[in-house]
């Protein structure tokens, strides 16, 4: 019996576990007190010397059943699964007899195979999660957070259980099987294990990709999302449209927080050293009591000028829902749309509600929509009637692509209108390699502006909705 208990314990350090010549010692006393008669017995002795860790029983029971030839693990209990290979031999005519002493020799043989290879050649039902405890794997998911990595992760994981050395065990297996069962038996245990290989292998996608999903639920949904923020106005489906108004609203809040933040922090004002010194002589000196300047608080006033041709309409139809939504954040929103002329809808939108008054808008009740668009004409026109409006505190939003269908620029109008007004902001779809080509007055209109956007899109949009409370 010492040999075969050896053996064993030689077959249990190849398979992971650690085991010590001392505890090979203290196995040995122990078998030599309980005896070899009752398996259970043996079973606690030998685990109770060479187990140290709860993590190793499982892998340690296995071996001590394929080694120690219990057939009847191998074999199908009532209420319990059949073990693969017991069913693909029934499924390939072999009678009970037959599978039973085909079970007795592979238990031999399995006993000195790895943990893979063992669960390849089918005579349990393994889990992918106990493959990797049996295998004493740690396997790191915290960089997983892109379905395109599952495949790497998979086949890491592959690697770690040593899936082509089973691969290469399993073919070992024929050659030794075809002496004792015969090629013919011997090369079907072989295709049913590739089969069960294959199995495992879809398994253990399975598993990470499952890992995936425990790990980042919100992944699609966050991927949608970026992908509907990226994606161009003028591309979006009418769900997308209805969508993306929502998220309009929401940077409109979100401005009106950023200001009233900034206020409330600001609230006390800059400390005034002249007051503060010239009470501290009092005192001689010592400044016991802080003087602030008052902070007057004033909102700023806001102009919109929007291009409401077909060119653009996808885009500044988002602009002017955002106008309208900003007017309790701005003293005072004058909005404007143009196409060859120019028309104030700032009373549309005071009556009607948004989707109402911009559909008035489009429809010709402010501007006629069918004429080409005339931005030097537009800009003069606003010049003419309301440039006294302007104050250094008015901000001017100018929403269009520039093109100008080669009518004069009147880029001057536009200067005119940036010496009142404290800055001009531009929101142009169109991208900055564009905006040199073809009938586009955007290079004579960039110089006035003091900042230029190109907003295409709802991140672009985001990105670009900042600004106007800077």
């Amino acid at each position: 019996m010492t040999p075969a208990l050896l053996e064993f314990a030689t077959l249990c350090r190849g398979n992971g576990l650690r085991v010590s010549t001392s505890e090979v010692l203290d196995m040995m006393r122990a078998v030599e007190l309980c005896g070899v008669e009752d398996p259970d017995t043996l079973k606690a002795a030998l685990e109770a010397t060479l187990v140290k860790r709860a993590v190793d029983r499982e892998l340690f029971s296995e071996i001590f059943d394929l080694y120690f030839r219990r057939l009847g693990d191998f074999l199908p209990r009532q209420g319990s699964e059949t073990p693969p290979l017991w069913e693909a031999l029934k499924k390939a005519g072999l009678s009970d007899d037959q599978i039973e002493s085909l079970l007795a020799i592979l238990a031999d043989e399995a006993a000195r195979m790895q943990p893979m290879a063992r669960a390849g050649l089918g005579l349990r039902r393994s889990k992918i999660e106990a493959l990797i405890r049996l295998a004493g794997i740690q396997v790191d998911f915290s960089r997983l957070g892109n379905r395109l990595q599952i495949g790497f992760f998979t086949q890491r994981l592959l690697d770690q259980l040593g899936f082509s050395k089973a691969e290469e065990s399993l073919a070992g297996l024929e050659t030794r099987l075809a002496d004792k069962i015969g090629a013919d038996s011997a090369a079907l245990i072989r295709k049913i294990a590739e089969e069960n290989l294959a199995k495992i292998r879809a398994g253990v996608r399975n598993y990470v990709d499952d890992e995936f999903e425990r790990r980042n639920r919100a992944f699609d949904e966050k991927l949608k999302e970026d992908l509907l923020a990226n994606k161009p106005f003028s591309a979006m489906t009418q769900a997308e449209l209805e969508k993306l108004r929502g998220e309009v609203g929401r940077l409109a809040r979100k401005l009106k927080q950023m200001v009233s933040l900034r206020r409330k922090v600001e609230r006390r004002g800059r400390l005034d050293a002249r007051r503060t010194l010239r009470r501290a002589l009092s005192t001689g000196g010592v400044p016991f009591r802080l003087h602030h300047k008052k902070r007057r608080v004033e909102k700023p006033r806001l102009v919109v000028l929007c291009d409401i041709s077909d060119s653009v309409r996808h885009v500044s139809r988002f602009m002017l829902q955002l106008a309208y939504t900003l007017q309790e954040l701005f003293e005072k929103v004058r909005s404007f749309v143009f196409v060859s002329e120019l028309g104030e809808c700032t009373a549309l939108f005071r009556e009607n509600e948004i989707d109402h008054a911009v559909d008035l808008a489009y429809a010709g009740g402010v501007v006629s929509v069918f004429a080409n668009s005339n931005y030097g004409r537009s800009f003069r026109m606003f010049e003419r009637r309301y440039l006294d409006s302007l104050t250094p505190r008015t901000s001017i939003l100018v929403i269009g692509d520039a093109r100008n269908n080669y009518n004069p620029s009147e880029a001057g109008a536009l200067a005119e209108m940036r010496k009142r007004a404290r800055r001009i902001l531009w929101m142009n779809p169109e991208p900055v390699g564009s905006w040199s080509f073809g009938d586009s007055a955007m290079r004579d209109y960039e110089p006035f502006c003091d900042r230029t956007f190109v907003v295409n899109s709802l991140a672009s949009l985001s990105r670009a909705v900042d600004s106007l409370v800077l």
